[in-house]
């Protein structure tokens, strides 16, 4: 809070290097997708690679997507201030994906279905 008197933390020299480097990092993945996709001229090919893709990369992009940006920052703190009774969350979580994952991701592909929003 202003004025309590703390500590105040600011960022060091590394601290900028580290997030400048993850920046350039993800612009450079960008940049080389950007240059490299340039010839795909349909909307499959752009937003589903063309349907070749792999498992390891459709599992990562899913599970991105499952996560919100606050799950991700919370779930830490959430971990700290409730302790052990949080492993009950964090074992119901992982159940419950692997029954979804055995049930909806079948059907979808059955069903061509490229999103839970279709």
């Amino acid at each position: 809070m202003p004025g309590s008197g703390g500590p105040v933390a600011s960022f060091s020299v590394w601290d900028y290097v580290v997030f400048a480097g993850l920046i350039l990092f993800a612009a450079g993945i960008g940049l080389f997708q950007a240059i490299r996709g340039r010839n795909e001229s349909s909307s499959e090919d752009f937003l589903l690679g063309g349907r070749q893709m792999t498992a390891v990369p459709v599992a990562l992009s899913l599970t991105a997507s499952f996560m919100s940006g606050i799950t991700v920052i919370g779930t830490p703190a959430e971990a700290y201030l409730y302790g052990t009774p949080f492993w009950l969350f964090v074992f119901s979580y992982t159940i419950m994906s692997i029954i979804s994952a055995e049930i909806f991701v079948p059907l979808f592909y059955r069903l061509s279905i490229t999103s839970t929003y279709e």
